[in-house]
């Protein structure tokens, strides 16, 4: 029945992700974590230096989004939950494999929805906190933020279909880059 609705590749992808152990690390040395590696957990700068810039925007001149404070705490704090979890899911998908140094394609988890789930995570963790905060600097910033990232992704794109070739192909064909 779903062979219809999903392209043809994935049934054979999704065999070969069951089959395939994810590791760029010997076992037993001691440098893989079943849940958690602190050094994949991303810091994208043009996120950070949005939120500084914004911050510090917002402090010499202040620039609220008009509304009731009520709404956007609400969706504020439902944004960046969901920005948390997701980045979270992704860092322990990438669990056994240093992304710095990376021999295996990830594609387990919430890489079966977005090529890029730490960097969706962070951008919902972005938009969260200007709206709880309601600082209309933030949201002015993030297009820029969101651009930049985008550039920094192509250009690891060039290197997973570099080192991956094919899987990789096959993979963002599957795949969306965002949601």
């Amino acid at each position: 029945m779903l062979r219809g609705l999903v392209p043809s590749d994935y049934f054979e992808v999704m065999a070969t992700r069951n089959r395939t152990k994810m590791s760029s690390d010997p076992p037993g040395s001691g440098k893989s974590s079943a849940s958690w590696r602190w050094e994949n957990i991303p810091l994208p700068e043009p996120h950070l230096a949005g939120i500084l810039i914004s911050g510090v925007l917002h402090l010499i001149r202040p620039w609220r989004l008009s509304g009731g404070r009520r709404l956007y705490t609400i969706a504020g704090w439902t944004l960046a939950g969901t920005g948390i979890a997701i980045s979270e899911l992704a860092v322990r998908a990438a669990s056994d494999v240093a992304l710095e140094r990376s021999s295996a394609l990830i594609s387990t988890g919430p890489y079966t929805i977005s090529r890029n789930p730490m960097y969706v995570g962070w951008t919902l963790l972005y938009l969260g906190a200007a709206l709880v905060t309601r600082n209309t600097w933030m949201v002015a910033s993030l297009p820029i933020a969101l651009g930049l990232i985008h550039r920094e992704i192509l250009r690891e794109e060039q290197v997973l279909e570099r080192s991956f070739g094919v899987e990789y192909l096959r993979y963002r064909k599957l795949v969306r880059r965002y949601i």
